[in-house]
């Protein structure tokens, strides 16, 4: 019985789930240049037997490439590359959230686009190193700490990235809010030091958070499903 119920469809929303399977997002690193491409949207399209797809961790921000070759989804020709990829799960009568990932401290220079900089609320420098293309492994470096100014444009890139999401045919969106990236950095007495409407209570380490969470359901409309999931562990 209880298989037979894992196949049933399930409304989500206000969107109908062919059955109660979903795929957790698995990162790949397949995105050269940080563009979605036609390997991945053969990956998910062989995938899309599934009620929900969540995609890979894909970065609202230049800012928040840190690992290589992950996507993004700021830039037009981002947008475009992800259509082929919801296409290629719609086509199968699959749903396909997009999972956004700032990395924030998470990464290293080498990762970056040009111009684009290791931001986190505060510079507290994370143990262990990563991985870059050009260099091998890399210490993690100390992060910029994030004026008040950058902790608005990131909460607009967020913004800006769930509507990109529904240009590109996604069907909504999660908040990848845990594993040590930005939006968990801020929620961390460890890694969020700042004191003053960002930092310090637990109120103020989660306005960040809730900011996003409010910026994007208004951007994009709860009609759209906007799926905000607080992944702590």
């Amino acid at each position: 019985m209880k298989n037979v119920e894992l196949l049933n469809p399930y409304t989500l929303g206000n969107i109908v789930l062919k059955n109660r399977i979903v795929m957790a997002p698995m990162t790949r690193s397949r995105a050269t240049g940080n563009i979605p491409n036609e390997l991945m949207a053969e990956f998910y399209g062989q995938r899309a037997a599934a009620g929900l797809i969540i995609t890979e961790g894909t970065s609202p921000s230049p800012n928040g490439l840190g690992y290589s070759r992950i996507p993004g989804i700021f830039s037009g020709v981002q947008v475009e590359g992800w259509k082929k990829i919801t296409n290629a799960a719609h086509s199968k009568n699959g749903k396909i959230f997009v999972q956004l990932m700032h990395t924030g401290r998470i990464g290293n220079p080498a990762n970056l686009p040009e111009g684009a900089k290791i931001l986190a609320p505060s510079a507290v420098k994370p143990a262990g190193q990563i991985w870059t293309d050009a260099l091998g492994l890399q210490d993690y470096p100390v992060p910029t700490a994030m004026t008040i100014e950058e902790i608005n444009y990131t909460k607009q890139e967020y913004i800006t990235a769930a509507s990109n999401a529904i240009i590109a045919g996604f069907d909504g969106i999660e908040l990848h809010g845990a594993n040590g990236y930005l939006l968990e950095q801020f929620l961390s007495p460890a890694s969020n030091r700042r004191n003053d409407n960002y930092g310090d209570s637990i109120e103020n380490r989660c306005r960040f958070l809730l900011e996003v969470i409010g910026g994007a359901v208004e951007a994009i409309g709860k009609e759209r499903s906007v799926f905000a999931y607080l992944l702590m562990g």
